[in-house]
């Protein structure tokens, strides 16, 4: 249930909508509240309070300047918004448009000039050209005024935020952040001993494939995320094994991915709806469970950085260090596992999860692939890994960097255009060997 809510949320905080509509409907409270208030201020002290003090026909023509400018202002913010997003998608790449919808300041921007427009035209409706001088709302009109200035200056600030994120850096950084928050959300235990984790193989009755039965999957889209206590108490109930052969981020074709049962004889046709039920399938992958998509939004930045069109190896630099930031941070976890138990301590779900190798390869096998012509970018992965000895827990991690050296070297010396390019790759290289303490070739 939580992993169902957590992608919800993901899915809200990421889209314009959310935040700007909850605004929109608080403007219709507080025009409510401010109607109400005017009700009860006398007009003399209105202008004590340094209250709006005029008379029915300037309040109108007040609140209608003020609507009409909000219009006009967020009409330009949006076109604004477009043209700056469209920029930043082709130079850093259209995934970052999630992060930019995703950020609170945005849609507090938008929410802002939403909530004002709404607040105008309610309270706009009961300025008639027959009010009396003693019914004009003189709080309502002075609360409108101040959410004009309000919007001002957040325009004023909004033009700051869409200018910084277009700026690499800050890009890189932005997404940075969202990476460690899916590192730090989904594993929250660190430790200086860590221990291999259980293979699946290991913990599987020895005749799992012969009597299991097969469960295709009917829907389609991407796994989203997978709720496996909820699996867990499920297989428990029927005194089933369920062996899943995808995990969150991997893109579902109906009638390709399944789940085997074990053993297959006591498989019930609820218990199908029920599995089904416990996996959350959409149109797009999200970072709740699927930290690799976190790490892909990094990687597009430095790929566009490389492409011949944008040829900026110091955006990749900036992204490698980044990555390579992460893949220490991960080094220091425990990960995903793969073998979940119920109370008995009797196995009940076996699923598939990234393995340090995995993250590694996310990181690091396309920059290799599309940097292979840049010694600059060769050489600075390489210093990375390097880098990552000291956080080296558990035997898997260094064969994983030795084996990435080994390949990003070998990838640096056929692309390198000078020899002495490729001398640099090769002290590189033993530096990096030497640092994970293995003997050099």
């Amino acid at each position: 249930m939580l992993s169902r809510l957590y992608t919800l949320w993901a899915t809200l905080r990421t889209s314009l909508w959310f935040i700007p509509t909850l605004m929109g409907v608080g403007a219709i409270g507080l025009a409510i509240l401010a109607l109400k208030l005017d009700a009860n201020v006398p007009e003399e002290q209105a202008r004590r309070f340094w209250l709006h003090s005029g008379g029915p026909e300037d309040a109108r023509n007040l609140l209608s300047t003020v609507f009409s400018s909000m219009v006009t202002m967020a009409s330009l913010v949006i076109s604004i918004t477009m043209v700056v997003l469209t920029l930043a998608a082709s130079q850093l790449g259209p995934r970052l448009v999630r992060n930019f919808m995703g950020d609170l300041r945005t849609q507090l921007v938008f929410g802002i000039f939403l909530m004002t427009i709404i607040y105008c035209l309610l309270v706009l409706r009961t300025l008639n050209s027959g009010l009396a001088n003693a019914a004009v709302p003189h709080i309502a009109v002075t609360l409108g005024t101040a959410l004009a200035l309000i919007n001002l200056f957040a325009l004023l600030f909004f033009i700051h935020v869409l200018a910084r994120s277009i700026i690499s850096d800050t890009a890189i950084r932005r997404v940075d952040r969202d990476l460690r928050h899916a590192i730090s959300g989904l594993l929250p235990k660190e430790g200086n001993k860590l221990t291999e984790r259980r293979s699946a193989d290991d913990v599987l009755p020895a005749d799992f494939d012969d009597c299991m039965t097969s469960l295709w999957m009917s829907g389609e889209g991407y796994v989203q995320a997978i709720e496996y206590e909820r699996l867990v108490r499920i297989a428990s109930r029927h005194k089933v094994v369920i062996r899943l052969n995808f995990r969150a981020g991997h893109f579902v074709i109906r009638n390709s991915y399944r789940a085997d049962i074990y053993p297959g004889r006591l498989l019930e046709p609820d218990l199908a709806t029920k599995l089904e039920g416990a996996i959350l399938i959409g149109n797009e992958r999200t970072p709740v469970q699927d930290i690799e998509f976190a790490m892909r939004h990094l990687v597009e930045i430095a790929l566009r950085a490389l492409s011949s069109g944008i040829n900026d190896p110091f955006t990749a630099i900036a992204v490698i260090d980044r990555l390579g930031a992460s893949l220490g941070d991960l080094m220091q976890r425990e990960l995903q596992p793969e073998v979940f138990c119920d109370e008995a301590g009797v196995v009940r779900v076996v699923g598939r999860a990234p393995s340090f190798r995995g993250f590694a390869d996310v990181a690091f096998h396309q920059i290799r692939q599309a940097g292979a012509t840049h010694p600059a970018v060769i050489r600075h992965m390489l210093n990375i890994i390097a880098r990552l000895a000291v956080n080296v827990r558990l035997s898997s991690q260094r064969t994983a960097l030795l084996d990435h050296a080994a390949i990003i070297a070998e990838s640096g010396r056929r692309g390198a255009p000078e020899a002495t390019d490729i001398a640099d790759i090769e002290r590189n290289y033993r530096a990096a060997r030497q640092a994970l303490t293995l003997p050099e070739c």
